[in-house]
């Protein structure tokens, strides 16, 4: 939210400077994000003066360039040349002098320099309307009237004027901050223990009274909707620019100025903090409004000239036969203000925060007014707006108010009552404010003391304090303009420990994550919501998605059901910025929606992509790939006390992966490991291949609570590698060889591992290689070579019966 602070002076005198004005507004909660200076012409003219033309002849060498001899007010002339076809001798004129620098109408800014122009020295520059942002007009050089005073500054003629901007980055909690005097307000406060600063509430010169209006106001919408409904007619009115301190006071906070009707009414809005909306009497049909709702799908053309339709629940302003204005959001196009527009109806309401935040959201519109609705009206100033926006449009326009002032307030909102004590104040704190201070504050942001005991307070807290509801909100309060640096660091801090049960869950996960780094991985933090579009790579199985009410947006509208969407994003953005090679993991939930009801699930998600190793000299780059993610992922097994060689493996069909497979441990699913799907990786802008590896982490959680962590001594005696090499189908995997071995010999065997694979020429099709060693540990005593040529004799039996194996010498 910008904040001028020369608006600020008109709320609060004397004012502290800028900075200082900055400083305590931070350090009561409105936090100053940054200071800017704002000028009403660029560069506020500076470097230009007034200077007479006292000789002009033509250029020796140039037929359309003039040289001339300027008076600047220095101890001598200025040589400069001049291209503008209306110079003459005599005239005075605007000099932009060396150094200066010039912002024109369009293009970029340059500086004046001493140059030789066609071979004649030019110390300077006579300046046109455009090249110094005054207007467009590039005809010719300025010529000021005759009686103006050499060496002026050109800003001091044109009435430059220098703001400071303040960037306040509002919490959505303090609508009361939303205006220019409600900041005013809080400085005031933060102030209170000097009374030579003292706040003025802006004046107005109109009384409204209510009474007999031309127009006819109904509300037919719920009554909830709408809180108050002020409004009153002024005629006469004209239509034109707005002075330039208005025009200048809008621009310097980011608005453009349209006319002095509409200024006047943004003016007030961003003054009090009260929207309002002038419509042109002439388009109000049978001149009556009607607060309400029209029908689902009604099209309406909203004051950017776009079509949009209309919900059932969007409350609108209508007239006899049309919707006017998106009440509390936007104006029509047909019924504002315009040339032509000689009579006014002047609006200023109090609209549902929730009816206005449901409309703004769904039509995707987001503007001042709904800024304010949104985050809570106070509904006692629309009047009061009122009487302030009606005296300022008869100040710039001319007019008369007609008829009576319209106000609907059918359940006024009563101030709440707050009992703060002084024990509560204190324990809050931690320390004690003196009781004076305290109440100076409250008086200062305008709660009001009912009563007043030993014992504490009895207060009333004003409708624009819509955050304030409790002795602790009170206190926050008093707390912030008191200020949070002035309460004293105790020299001791007391803790209380907590004994987290046995396995810590979190030291398992912070242990794993240690891991991953440890092994080349990084992790990562993506959005649980996503688009809804992703529900065709989830299995229908799992369940349906959970559509979020108001979305943001079509790209975040369901709760995430994969994981795999924010790592392909992740994935996607790294690689669009030329770091392809990515080994990365994250932690979360997924969501679905079944018949039982919504049920989440903890995930844990790896992912590698591109290289596994940087190129160099030593060894040839190697991709990343199934088996990198598949040691990565019987690591984290190992780590949670799983045997890798116990987990079952199987093929799966997965809309998400092009090759897919299941890990499991009896009835438990561990994880999914796979290639991206082409369509999924298209998605996402990926070219490269993508594998990951989605572990359910709460069925991991329930094998690891089932593991216990024994001892067993290092063996006694010497254990016995035999290797074997086999030829089998290449269909064939070695998870296979594995789960024979295992069936085959449980007591002897230990280890099973390949250390070579080989598939090609001398091979017969369909074939492959298979060079695998086994090892084998009694504990008991040592082992013989008849023990162990029995066991592979087992083994080999096994291999050729179960897969077709053929021995190879």
């Amino acid at each position: 939210m910008k904040i001028s602070y020369s608006w600020l002076q008109r709320y609060i005198s004397p004012i502290p400077t800028a900075e200082e004005t900055s400083r305590l507004l931070t350090a009561s909660g409105l936090e100053v994000e940054g200071l800017e200076l704002f000028e009403s012409h660029k560069g506020g003219l500076k470097g230009l003066v007034v200077g007479e033309v006292k000789t002009c002849v033509q250029h020796p060498n140039a037929d359309r360039l003039r040289l001339t001899t300027v008076d600047v007010g220095g101890t001598e002339l200025l040589s400069i040349v001049c291209g503008a076809p209306n110079v003459a001798a005599s005239q005075k004129v605007v000099v932009a002098t060396i150094g200066t620098e010039l912002f024109p109408s369009e293009g970029e800014a340059f500086t004046i320099k001493e140059s030789k122009i066609r071979g004649e020295l030019s110390q300077g520059m006579l300046c046109a309307e455009d090249e110094i942002g005054l207007g467009g007009s590039h005809a010719g050089i300025i010529v000021l009237p005759a009686s103006t005073k050499i060496g002026t500054a050109v800003a001091d003629l044109y009435n430059v004027i220098s703001d400071t901007v303040l960037e306040i980055g509002l919490t959505p909690n303090r609508s009361d901050a939303m205006s220019h005097f409600g900041v005013a307000r809080d400085l005031a406060a933060t102030l209170y223990t000097d009374d030579s600063y003292q706040l003025h509430f802006p004046e107005s010169t109109l009384e409204l009274r209510e009474g007999k209006s031309p127009i006819q106001v109904t509300i037919s919408a719920n009554p909830e909707s709408v809180t108050r409904y002020a409004g009153i007619c002024i005629q006469g009115v004209e239509v034109k620019q707005s002075p330039e301190w208005l025009q200048h006071a809008l621009k310097s906070i980011g608005l453009i100025s349209i006319n002095n009707i509409v200024d006047a009414t943004n003016f007030v809005m961003h003054e009090l903090g009260q929207p309002l909306h002038a419509f042109d009497r002439a388009s109000i049909a049978g001149n009556a409004i009607h607060v309400k709702t029209c029908a689902e799908g009604t099209p309406f053309v909203t004051l950017d000239g776009l079509e949009r339709k209309l919900g059932a629940n969007d409350l609108m302003i209508c007239d006899a036969e049309k919707p006017l204005c998106i009440a509390g959001v936007f104006g029509g196009l047909h019924s504002g203000v315009k040339e032509t527009t000689t009579s006014i109806f002047l609006e200023s309401a109090t609209f549902n925060a929730v009816w206005v935040r449901k409309t703004s959201r769904a039509l995707g519109l987001k503007t001042d007014s709904s800024f304010r609705f949104e985050r809570g009206a106070d509904p006692e100033m629309p009047v009061i707006a009122l009487e302030r926006a009606a005296s300022l449009i008869i100040e710039l326009a001319g007019g008369s108010v007609e008829g009576g002032l319209i106000d609907r307030y059918p359940q006024p909102v009563e101030w709440s009552a707050v009992e703060l004590t002084w024990a509560t104040l204190d324990r809050l704190v931690g320390e004690i404010i003196p009781r004076e201070h305290a109440i100076s504050i409250l008086e200062k942001l305008g709660i009001r003391i009912e009563a007043e005991n030993t014992k504490g307070l009895k207060l009333s807290i004003p409708p624009f304090k819509v955050d304030v509801k409790t002795p602790a909100d009170v206190t926050e309060e008093i707390l912030r303009i008191y200020g949070y640096n002035t309460i004293a660091i105790p020299t001791q801090v007391r803790a209380s420990t907590s004994i987290p049960e046995k396995p810590d869950l979190w030291s398992v996960k912070n242990h794993l994550s240690d891991h991953l780094c440890s092994i080349g991985y990084t992790e990562i933090l993506n959005n649980s919501l996503t688009a809804g579009s992703t529900s065709r790579f989830v299995p229908d199985s799992l369940g349906a998605p959970v559509e979020i009410l108001n979305p943001l947006s079509s790209e975040l509208n369901i709760m995430r059901q994969s994981m795999l969407f924010g790592v392909c994003e992740t994935i996607a953005w790294n690689s669009n910025r030329q770091q392809p090679d990515l080994a990365v993991y994250e932690w979360g939930k997924t969501y679905f929606k079944t018949e039982e009801g919504y049920r989440e699930y903890q995930q844990l998600m790896l992912a590698v992509a591109g290289n596994a190793t940087s190129e160099n000299w030593h060894e040839k780059q190697k991709s990343s790939g199934y088996f990198q993610l598949k040691g990565s992922l019987e690591s984290i097994f190992r780590l949670l006390g799983i045997d890798p060689l116990s987990v079952e493996i199987t093929p799966i069909d997965h809309p998400s992966y092009e090759q897919a497979l299941v890990f499991n441990l009896k009835k438990y699913t561990l994880a999914t490991l796979g290639s991206v799907h082409a369509d999924v990786r298209k998605t996402y802008g990926i070219n490269d291949t993508v594998w990951v590896a989605d572990c359910n982490w709460d069925q991991l959680l329930k094998v690891y609570l089932r593991y216990k962590l024994t001892y067993q001594e290092v063996a006694r005696f010497p254990s016995v590698r035999r290797d074997l090499s086999m030829l089998l189908d290449a269909s064939t995997g070695f998870d296979r060889i594995v789960q024979i071995a295992r069936g085959t010999e449980r007591k002897l065997l230990r280890d099973v591992s390949l250390f070579d694979v080989y598939q090609g020429d001398n091979l017969p099709t369909g074939k492959k290689s298979y060079a695998v060693s086994f090892t084998f540990l009694d504990e008991e005593q040592t082992l013989t070579d008849k023990q162990i040529d029995k066991t592979m004799e087992r083994l080999i039996k096994a291999y050729q019966d179960q897969v077709g194996a053929e021995l190879r010498g």
